[in-house]
């Protein structure tokens, strides 16, 4: 019986031997010096404000010869309003911190602009241009041209190519959010 179960016991006793090993290692501990940090609150001035994309009838198209669907092409900008809001969060930040502890007027509140974009047939916006804005920052609309160009991508047509206006308008909101209780006595008013 030990010759039939030789192997089976040598296993065993190698299983165990390796298990006392591992076990009787002392484990690693890192030597760490504590620091004491200041623990600083986070500045809270992101872009609080939404970006409205054009509806099917803001659309104005210039050139359709690739035989795009329009409504899809609608669902796919409003789907894109997310990375917008992201992009332009940097530039209402530097809007509100040169306006510190001032309320947003109904003129100042956003920023209107109007692309030009052609999409061509393997579903790329080539060369968008911004045709107005009513916002002076340069270093804004490239961001916003540059964030069309490289990530915004359609399904590729047969041939032909799509051009069209759009409108993009992004609203901002004051600094502070109102709790609940501002609300209800803002709306009494």
């Amino acid at each position: 019986m030990i010759r039939r179960n030789a192997p089976m016991i040598a296993f065993l006793f190698v299983f165990i031997a390796m298990l006392y090993f591992i076990y009787s290692v002392p484990r690693y501990e890192p030597i760490v010096e504590a620091e004491e940090n200041e623990k600083e609150e986070p500045v809270n001035d992101t872009f609080r404000g939404r970006v409205d994309m054009p509806s099917i009838d803001e659309i104005y198209v210039l050139e359709n010869t690739a035989g795009r669907d329009l409504n899809k092409l609608a669902l796919f900008f409003e789907g894109r309003a997310a990375g917008l809001h992201y992009l332009s969060s940097e530039y209402f930040k530097k809007f509100n911190s040169n306006r510190k502890g001032l309320s947003f007027s109904k003129s100042d509140d956003g920023v209107f602009l109007g692309l030009r974009l052609t999409l061509d047939s393997l579903g790329r916006f080539m060369n968008p241009q911004i045709l107005f804005s009513d916002t002076d920052d340069d270093v804004f609309k490239v961001k916003l041209l540059k964030h069309v160009e490289y990530f915004w991508r359609l399904p590729p047509s047969k041939q032909g190519k799509l051009e069209m206006w759009i409108p993009i308008r992004f609203h901002a909101s004051a600094n502070q959010r109102q709790t609940a209780g501002e609300k209800k006595i803002s709306a009494k008013k």
